[in-house]
């Protein structure tokens, strides 16, 4: 396990819990509006091993478990990590709860902390439509293996639903590559449930420093992000709520 840097306490990223956040190396999407470069950039072999921070992450954990309700593991991606499971499992024996964020895209590794019951809240996150998924995810990517991403990401909202953990779906949304359409045909596709509580936050890109494009993009091929106004956006949660009624704006 190799964690890159750490966030001593959140009031944020878990809801309703007191937690601490750590964060892991590595992603196999490159999305521009990524505001965690260095982390997405970078394999564990890329890194000075002796900066590994698990160490130390951990002491810090069991020394303020008494203050503390929960761990978040995010990234980058943690289900790169081989031994995810066994880093969960040391933070349950602390008697804190594990909140995972995830792309959704190794279901496999999905399933085994599941079925050992080493996360109890799950944020998955939901790029986009097919139409524009390899935009966002800024990937060139034939038909193929698109199809094949989507369908690995439906297969980890398959697991979620049929598990008896808290999770929710979670949209970054960018004006520019997330049109009303696109959020409308994603809806849809999450509508195929009975489960009407399904919680699917839609939350507003936000420029506060350096983002992936930054590091990755020739200045003259960089591209303009931004949110939509907040009026624009509660106009398509009401429409999005149609089909998703546990849909919220999150800001």
């Amino acid at each position: 396990m190799y964690i890159a840097g750490y966030q001593k306490l959140t009031l944020l990223d878990y809801p309703t819990k007191v937690a601490a956040i750590c964060f892991t190396a590595g992603c196999q999407l490159r999305c521009a509006y990524c505001h965690n470069a260095d982390l997405v950039m970078c394999k564990n072999n890329q890194f000075d091993k002796t900066l590994n921070q698990t160490e130390s992450f951990l002491r810090y954990v069991e020394k303020r478990k008494a203050c503390l309700e929960g761990v978040v593991i995010s990234g980058g991606e943690p289900l790169l990590q081989e031994n995810i499971e066994n880093f969960a499992a040391e933070i349950k024996k602390l008697g804190l709860q594990v909140k995972l964020d995830t792309n959704g895209l190794l279901p496999e590794r999905l399933n085994r902390l599941l079925e050992q019951k080493a996360v109890d809240y799950v944020a998955l996150d939901y790029k986009n439509c097919h139409q524009y998924w390899n935009d966002t995810v800024g990937l060139h990517q034939s038909e193929e293996q698109k199809s094949n991403q989507i369908k690995q990401w439906r297969q980890s909202l398959f697991l979620l639903r049929k598990s008896d953990i808290s999770y929710e779906i979670r949209t970054t949304v960018v004006r520019q590559l997330h049109p009303a359409e696109a959020l409308l045909q994603m809806a849809k596709k999450l509508s195929m449930t009975e489960n009407k509580k399904e919680k699917w936050y839609l939350q507003p890109f936000k420029q506060s420093g350096m983002i992936l494009q930054d590091y990755t993009t020739e200045h003259e091929n960089k591209k303009m992000f931004d949110a939509y106004l907040p009026q624009e956006m509660q106009q398509i949660i009401e429409q999005v709520k149609q089909y998703v009624p546990g849909a919220r704006w999150r800001q």
